[in-house]
C-alpha cells in the first residue's frame, strides 16, 4: 500500500512542521509496519515550472508545429510545440533546460525545423500523471507563473510503500498510518468527527434487506440526488495517482479516495438503473449470473454473497459491481453503498471467481464495521466541497450489533517482567491512548490499568499480552537494553523416546535398509485397494476438509499403501531388491473424542532377492523369515528378559496364512506378514512383498530404562534337547511359555530347532524339538539339578497339553 507524507499530515496536529520521511520510515519499520520504498515525488519535477502562453504562431516550415512565446516568470521562452489543445493565456507545465521526463528524455535547447526551442510544454503522460495524453496539460488559472510545478499541484510530496501485515487491517488506510505515527512521535491525532445519530434511517420508502447478518453484519447507504456534472479537481486526481489509483470521474474517484483515507470500501450505483427502492443482501441462486464492471459474464455459485434489487443481482458483494448499474458520465442520481462483509466468505468468492480488488483485499482481513457511516459522511463532505452543492441529509443503516468494545486489564508489573524494563504507568497509558485505546487506573485495584479496546483493533487485541506487545513496539524495541537473560541452563539431550527413534534408524540403515518419507495424506481409492476399511484399527481415517486434490483426501491410517507405492516406483525402474522403512505418524478418528488418535509407527518392507547366486550359495528370495529376522533383531537390541511372540491373525491385506500379530510381553505391538496376492495382482506386482508394522508409542514406552546388563557367565552351561510329540493345533508360543514358566532361574534360553510331521508321530500330531540351555551365574550346575527342572517341565507339559517325549 502507498501513502503520502502530505496526506498523513492532514490527520496530525503538527502546525507548520513537516514530517521527515526518513524518520517516519524508520519508526514505522521498527514498530512492525515495513516501509519497502521511499520515493521523493517532487524530485521528478525538477526544472519544471508553471508557464503562461503569451502568444503562438504556426511554424514556418512545419504544418503540425507551433512556435509559442511562454512566460516562465524569469524569462519569456521560445518553445516549439506539436500539440493543438491550447490557447493564448493558458497556463501550462514547462520543462526547462536540464529537466528530465518520466520517460527518460533530458530537455535541452535544440533546433526543430530551423527554430530554436528553449524547453518543452509537457503532457500528463510526459509528467507521469496519465497513461496516455492527447495534448499538453492545461493548468488551473489559479496557478502562479514561475512557481515550481510540483508545489503548484501538491506534488511536492514523498510516497511511502508499505507492507501491511494481515493482522492489521486498521492500517490499510491513511488514517490508520497517521494514528501509528501519532503514537510513535507523540503528536496529537485529528480524527474525522461527524454528528451521525441525527442522520440515521430517515423516513423514506427505501429499504435495506439483509438476509444473513453473519455474511453481512452491516449495510449503510445514502442517496445523492442531482449531482452536478463536475470533473475531479487536480488535487484529488494527483493524490490518487500517487497512491496508484487511476482517476475515472468524480464519484468513482471519491469512492477510491475515501477507501484509501478511511479504510472503508464504497460502491456507487446509478440509482436510476436500479429496479426497485429495495436493496437485498443475499446469497446467489442456482445458475445465477452477473455481468461485472469489467464486462465479464460471471457464473455465481450458491453461497456467494450478492447485492440485488428485487429483480437481479447488481453487484458481487465486497468484490465488484455489476455492469447494468454502473455509473457513467451521465449519472446524476447515485446510491452509495458502505457495507461490512464477512471476510472468509469474500475470500472464498474471490478465489472461486478468480477476481480480486482493493475492496476484497480489505474485507478479507476483517475491517471495522463501525466506519461504514463515517465513510459515507466523508464522501458527502468531499462531494459538497467539490460541487458546491448541499445534499439532503439521511443515511440508511442496517446494523444489529452494538458498538464492539473489549475490556482488558493490564498489570504494569507484568509489563516490566516481560519487557525487562519498568516503563511507568504514565508512559504506558500515554502509549495506549495514542493508539486509541482508552485506559485508566482501576478504582478497585490501583496496581491495575483498565483498557478499552476500540472497534478498529477488536480483531487483534484480545489479551493482556497483546497490549504488552503494543507497548513494546511503540516504546521502541531499540530502546530496550541488550543483556543476556538470567536463566538456569541445562545441557540439552535426547529424551529416551528420541534416542530410541534415532537408534532405530541407525540399526535399520546398518543392515542395508533405506528410509523413505511419504506424505501423511492418502486417497480413498488407494486406501480401499488395500482393504483397510475392513480392519477395526484402520477403518476410521480422518477426512481433510480442504484437500488439494483427491490424492490428499484423508490422513493415512497405515504406512503400508504408500510404502508399496514406493516399491512399485523402484520396480518400474528395474530396482527389484527392495528394503525400505518409514517412521511416521498415522491418524484415526475416535468415537469418544473430537480429536483423532495420533500414533507413531514403524513400517518395514522387504521384497526381491535376499541372497544372490554365488559359488557358496543359491539364489534366495526374501520371505517371511527375513522380515521376522528384522523384527527379532530390533527386539533383541531394545528388550532384555522379555518375550517376543507372533500370534497368527488374519488381516485383509495379508496372506490368509502368513499373517500375524506381534506380541511383546503379551502386549500387542504390531503386525507382520506377506502382502495378499490379490492386492499384488491388482497392482501388477509379480514378486512377493513382506511387511511389518510396529506401534512405536507402545514399543518405546515398554523399553526398560536404564537397560540392565549382566557380566558374561564364567561357569559352563548344560544343554538339553527335548523332542515333544503334541497335538497339531497346539502353538509353539504356548509350549515355549510353559517351558519358561517351569524353568526356574536356571533356564536361560529356549530355542525351537525342528518340527516333524509324519507316520512316526501319528495322525494329527507333530514333533517339536527344543534346545534348552541351563546356566548358573555364580557356580557350576550339577546334572541332578537340571534333571529335576527338566522333569518338572515335562510333567507340566504332559498335564497341560498331553505332550510326551518322542521315542
Amino acid at each position: 500500500m502507498k501513502v503520502t507524507i502530505n496526506w498523513i499530515e492532514e490527520f496530525l496536529e503538527i502546525g507548520d512542521e513537516k514530517l521527515d520521511a526518513e524518520e517516519v520510515s524508520r519508526l514505522l519499520t521498527m514498530s512492525g509496519t515495513e516501509v519497502k520504498k521511499i520515493e521523493d515525488i517532487g524530485s521528478r519535477f525538477n526544472n519544471i515550472v508553471v508557464g503562461q502562453i503569451i502568444d503562438f504562431k504556426k511554424h514556418p516550415d512545419a504544418d503540425k508545429l507551433a512556435v509559442c512565446q511562454v512566460d516562465t516568470g524569469n524569462a519569456v521562452l521560445n518553445i516549439v510545440c506539436g500539440a493543438r489543445n491550447f490557447s493564448a493565456g493558458d497556463k501550462v507545465a514547462v520543462a526547462l533546460e536540464g529537466a528530465r521526463t518520466v520517460q527518460g528524455l533530458t530537455i535541452s535547447k535544440s533546433k526543430l525545423r530551423g527554430i530554436i526551442s528553449e524547453g518543452m510544454l509537457c503532457s500528463e503522460y510526459e509528467l507521469g500523471l496519465s497513461d496516455e495524453s492527447k495534448g499538453i496539460m492545461i493548468l488551473s488559472k489559479n496557478c502562479t507563473v514561475g512557481r515550481n510545478f510540483a508545489a503548484s499541484l501538491g506534488l511536492d510530496d514523498t510516497v511511502l510503500e508499505l507492507e501491511i501485515t494481515p493482522n492489521r487491517p486498521d492500517c490499510l488506510n491513511i488514517m490508520g498510518i497517521a494514528r501509528e505515527i501519532s503514537a510513535l512521535k507523540k503528536i496529537p491525532f485529528k480524527p474525522l468527527r461527524y454528528d451521525l445519530i441525527s442522520e440515521l434511517n430517515p423516513d423514506s420508502n427505501f429499504e435495506i434487506d439483509i438476509r444473513d447478518f453473519i455474511l453481512c453484519p452491516r449495510y449503510s447507504a445514502k442517496i445523492f440526488a442531482d449531482i452536478p456534472k463536475t470533473e475531479s479537481p487536480e488535487w484529488l486526481k494527483n493524490k490518487l495517482i500517487l497512491c496508484d489509483y487511476r482517476p475515472v470521474d468524480l464519484v468513482v474517484d471519491l469512492t477510491n479516495y475515501v477507501m484509501h483515507e478511511v479504510g472503508q470500501p464504497l460502491h456507487a450505483f446509478d440509482r436510476d438503473l436500479l429496479f426497485s427502492e429495495k436493496i437485498i443482501i443475499r446469497t446467489a441462486q442456482s445458475r445465477e449470473q452477473i455481468r461485472s464492471i469489467d464486462d465479464s459474464l460471471r457464473n455465481l455459485g450458491s453461497g456467494m454473497l450478492v447485492i440485488a434489487d428485487e429483480k437481479k443481482p447488481v453487484a458481487i458483494a465486497g468484490i465488484m459491481g455489476g455492469k447494468d448499474t454502473e455509473i457513467s458520465h451521465s449519472t446524476r442520481n447515485v446510491l452509495l453503498e458502505s457495507a461490512n462483509f464477512y471476510g472468509p466468505s469474500i475470500m472464498r468468492t474471490s478465489a472461486a471467481l478468480g477476481l480480486r480488488s482493493e475492496a476484497s483485499n480489505r474485507f478479507e482481513k476483517k475491517i471495522d464495521p463501525e466506519i461504514t457511516v463515517i465513510a459515507i459522511k466523508r464522501f458527502e463532505e468531499l462531494l459538497t466541497a467539490v460541487t458546491k452543492r448541499q445534499f439532503k441529509p439521511g443515511i440508511y443503516d442496517s446494523y444489529k450489533k452494538t458498538r464492539r468494545t473489549r475490556q482488558l486489564t493490564l498489570r504494569p508489573e507484568r509489563v516490566a517482567s516481560l519487557l525487562g524494563k519498568d516503563i511507568g504507568n504514565k508512559d504506558i497509558m500515554g502509549i495506549l491512548s495514542g493508539l486509541g485505546i482508552q485506559c485508566a487506573i482501576s478504582h478497585e485495584n490501583k496496581t491495575i490499568i483498565e483498557a478499552t479496546v476500540p472497534s478498529s483493533r477488536f480483531e487483534d487485541l484480545e489479551r493482556e499480552i497483546d497490549l504488552i506487545e503494543e507497548i513494546a513496539r511503540i516504546y521502541g524495541f531499540e530502546n530496550f537494553d541488550s543483556r543476556a537473560p538470567l536463566a538456569l541452563m541445562r545441557k540439552g539431550c535426547y529424551s529416551p523416546g528420541q534416542d530410541a527413534l534415532k537408534t532405530l534408524r541407525k540399526l535399520l540403515c546398518g543392515i542395508g535398509f533405506d528410509e523413505v518419507i511419504n506424505y501423511s495424506f492418502i486417497s480413498q481409492s488407494l486406501s480401499e485397494s488395500f482393504f483397510l476399511s475392513r480392519e477395526e484399527n484402520y477403518k476410521n481415517p480422518v477426512k481433510i476438509l480442504n484437500p488439494i486434490n483427491e490424492d490428499f483426501a484423508y490422513l493415512r491410517t497405515s504406512p503400508l499403501p504408500l510404502m508399496v507405492k514406493n516399491a512399485i516406483n523402484n520396480l518400474n525402474h528395474d530396482i527389484n531388491e527392495i528394503s525400505i522403512f518409514e517412521i511416521t505418524k498415522i491418524y484415526s478418528n475416535r468415537k469418544d473424542s473430537v480429536l483423532p488418535d495420533e500414533t507413531t509407527v514403524l513400517g518395514v518392507l522387504v521384497s526381491g532377492k535376499a541372497e544372490v547366486k554365488s559359488w557358496e550359495s543359491l539364489e534366495r528370495q526374501n520371505d517371511f523369515y527375513d522380515i521376522k529376522g528384522v523384527l527379532e533383531y530390533l527386539f533383541s537390541h531394545f528388550y532384555r528378559d522379555s518375550r517376543l511372540e507372533i500370534i497368527q491373525k488374519k488381516l485383509s491385506f495379508f496372506h490368509p496364512v502368513i499373517s500375524g500379530e506381534i506380541m511383546i510381553n503379551e502386549i500387542a505391538m504390531g503386525i507382520i506378514g506377506k502382502i495378499s496376492p490379490i492386492i499384488l495382482d491388482s497392482l501388477d506386482i509379480t514378486q512377493d512383498i513382506h511387511y511389518l508394522e510396529l506401534d512405536l508409542d507402545k514399543f518405546i514406552k515398554n523399553i526398560k530404562y536404564p537397560m540392565e546388563f549382566r557380566a558374561i557367565a564364567q561357569f559352563p552351561s548344560i544343554d538339553i534337547d527335548l523332542a515333544l510329540v503334541i497335538d497339531e493345533n497346539i502353538k509353539h508360543s504356548e509350549i515355549e511359555a510353559e517351558i519358561r514358566n517351569n524353568g526356574t532361574g536356571l533356564l536361560k534360553t529356549v530355542r525351537l530347532f525342528d518340527i516333524y510331521r509324519g507316520p512316526q508321530v501319528g495322525e494329527c500330531k507333530k514333533s517339536m524339538a527344543y534346545s534348552l540351555t541351563f546356566q548358573e551365574q555364580t557356580r557350576t550346575l550339577k546334572d541332578t539339578e537340571v534333571e529335576v527342572v527338566v522333569k518338572r517341565i515335562l510333567e507340566n507339559l504332559a498335564k497341560k497339553f498331553g505332550a510326551r517325549l518322542r521315542d
